[in-house]
């Protein structure tokens, strides 16, 4: 069972970049051996679930993005429930710096101890029976094979996976045996088109503080926030293409939020200036703890969507505080790369002789433009349809979920 649990992990991992990447969602013939052998850790439970109290399980935290901040969102909006989170990599770098954030919102962490795969494993089944709670939600990164085979069907009345890695094979994604809930409306569209796995759509948010002040000026100059790996490599274009049109169109400044390792920088820049453009037009900044907070404080006139990869919740934190939102999609890239999360309230840019006229709309329909990603941000992303959306997935019926467990797993084809 160990040598299986490190084979999963690395079988998983391998089936992750290209050409999988944004073409493949589901690994059903993983996803059954995985279930089997959760079989052989489940634990009696000692007693009753307890009402209102959640479990939510991560591989690891990070300070800035990420499932991390869906975790804090879902503790904030649901204040009545008892939150622990258990994390299933013992090596986890920043967790001490998110200790004190964790301890304000109050939820309480457990890190796996034991050394061994098998070990962790159980240790992690044994806590969730411990900690009895309402519903397990699922957190784990796409090759967590001890996650995904720690925490069994029923460990929980309700045990969630979240589809947050929603553009490449996850383990647990094509499993009937959890609650399907999808966070992004691309990743649902396909989820949803396979019955059985009764999929539900939980829109994200981000707090509400208000919105940016918009000021008449020229030239203008817009924010982009993400992971370095979300600038990487080529989608028609390059992220280092893409800025160089939009300096040569009229922005004055591109202000970059996010670590990125000082040789990817330097290749951007030097990108940048052989396209013709000054490269220290091009910003970067550390990460920040709360990005619409950032954004409020900068009040740039635009946010840029990250490209290659396109990014989730960062574009619901700028849409929140009233941006205007340019949405890059390359005609060519997989769908569930480009995830279109403004539900049409863009300025989309396909192909880069489509970024001069992109710019001049953000020019000139900057204050309308922001107030449509506002109301795409109350009407879907807002803190209230968020927390009516946790309550929908999390009190689902348990007789739904014993047919779902009947069924076992999904077998439809890889996507």
């Amino acid at each position: 069972m160990e040598m299986f649990l490190k084979r999963l992990a690395e079988l998983t991992v391998k089936l992750l970049p290209e050409p999988l990447k944004g073409r493949a969602l589901f690994v059903p013939e993983l996803d059954e051996l995985t279930r089997r052998a959760s079989t052989l850790f489940r634990v009696p439970a000692s007693a009753a679930a307890k009402s209102k109290c959640l479990v939510h399980v991560a591989t690891e935290v990070y300070l800035t993005g990420g499932h991390t901040r869906v975790i804090e969102d879902v503790v904030a909006a649901l204040p009545e429930y008892e939150h622990s989170l258990i994390i299933t990599r013992p090596e986890t770098s920043e967790l001490d710096s998110l200790r004190s954030r964790f301890d304000q919102a109050g939820l309480k962490v457990h890190l796996l101890q034991a050394l061994s795969r098998i070990e962790r494993t159980r240790e992690l089944s044994s806590l969730i029976s411990e900690l009895r709670p309402e519903a397990v939600l699922l957190f784990a990164h796409q090759y967590d094979s001890i996650a995904y085979v720690g925490v069994t069907p029923d460990a929980a009345p309700r045990v969630l996976f979240i589809h947050h890695g929603d553009h490449r094979p996850s383990l647990g994604a094509s499993r009937a045996d959890y609650v399907h809930v999808d966070v992004t409306p691309e990743c649902h569209r396909v989820c949803a088109s396979h019955p059985i796995l009764n999929a539900s759509l939980l829109n994200l948010t981000a707090d509400d503080i208000g919105t940016v002040s918009m000021f008449k000026r020229y030239p203008i100059f817009g924010v982009t926030c993400g992971s370095s790996h979300k600038y990487e490599g080529a989608s028609e274009f390059t992220y280092a293409q893409l800025l160089a049109e939009m300096f040569s169109a009229g922005v004055h400044r591109i202000l970059h939020i996010g670590n990125m390792p000082a040789s990817q920088e330097d290749q951007i820049r030097a990108n940048i200036a052989l396209h013709g453009q000054d490269s220290s037009r091009i910003v970067f900044l550390p990460n920040t703890t709360s990005l619409a907070a950032k954004l409020k404080e900068i009040s740039p006139d635009f946010y840029l969507t990250s490209h290659p990869l396109g990014s989730g919740k960062a574009t619901l934190e700028a849409m929140s505080v009233g941006l205007p939102i340019l949405y890059i999609c390359p005609a060519s890239t997989p769908s569930l790369l480009n995830s279109d999360m403004t539900f049409g309230a863009s300025v989309s840019v396909s192909t880069l002789d489509q970024v001069a006229a992109a710019v001049r709309r953000l020019d000139t329909e900057r204050e309308s433009l922001g107030k449509g990603s506002r109301a795409v941000y109350e009407k879907y992303y807002s803190q209230a349809a968020f927390r009516e959306g946790l309550l929908s997935v999390i009190s689902s019926s348990d007789r739904k979920n014993s047919l779902k467990r009947e069924c076992g797993l999904c077998q439809h084809e890889v996507e």
